[in-house]
């Protein structure tokens, strides 16, 4: 089962706000950003702001909640606040929902996280292999620019000796690299 957990700044608009989760869902509420930190949120796959809190506007605790999960983050703002909050809070992939919610609007937030939440798994592998691929990168270019000071090489050729080098001692270019930069090799 799901869980959703909705914060908001009165009991009775969690209750309503709760009232409009269909069921195959478990909906934990609380009425206040404090409150909000102290839970263990690694659980949830949906976290409902209704933004006002009681001490706080809500959008700091949707940033910080970013930061500590990677659950759907949804915010209910005023109509007149939207695109503040949109400018706000799109940085961070949260959804928007305007006041005054109903069931519809609601479980549609529901159902449209879901069905983007392959692509989005999709794009934090593609941005994990790139930063791999960019580390991969840097470690090469400094291992065959301390070839190319050492050996007097053109920089293709100090490329040619580490990819050579890493053939001969049947490692990945890339340990080999490190290797280099580590002084352990050459």
């Amino acid at each position: 089962m799901k869980k959703v957990l909705i914060a908001a700044k009165t009991t009775d608009a969690c209750r309503i706000l709760a009232g409009h989760i269909s069921d195959g869902y478990e909906v934990t509420t609380a009425t206040d950003g404090m409150t909000v930190r102290g839970i263990d949120i690694s659980v949830y796959s949906f976290i409902f702001v209704s933004v006002p809190l009681e001490n706080e506007s809500g959008l700091e605790l949707l940033s910080e909640l970013r930061e500590r999960t990677a659950a759907h983050l949804i915010a209910i703002v005023r109509e007149e606040a939207a695109d503040a909050a949109f400018r706000r809070l799109s940085p961070i992939g949260a959804y928007i929902i305007t006041k005054p919610v109903f069931k519809g609007s609601l479980m549609q937030a529901i159902r449209f996280c879901e069905m983007h939440a392959g692509s989005e798994i999709e794009f934090r592998q593609r941005i994990a292999e790139l930063e791999k691929q960019s580390e991969t990168d840097r470690v090469v270019t400094r291992a065959t620019l301390i070839i190319m000071g050492k050996e007097q090489l053109d920089e293709e050729a100090a490329h040619r000796r580490l990819q050579k080098l890493a053939m001969d001692i049947r490692q990945t270019v890339e340990s080999t690299a490190r290797d280099i930069i580590e002084g352990a090799l050459i």
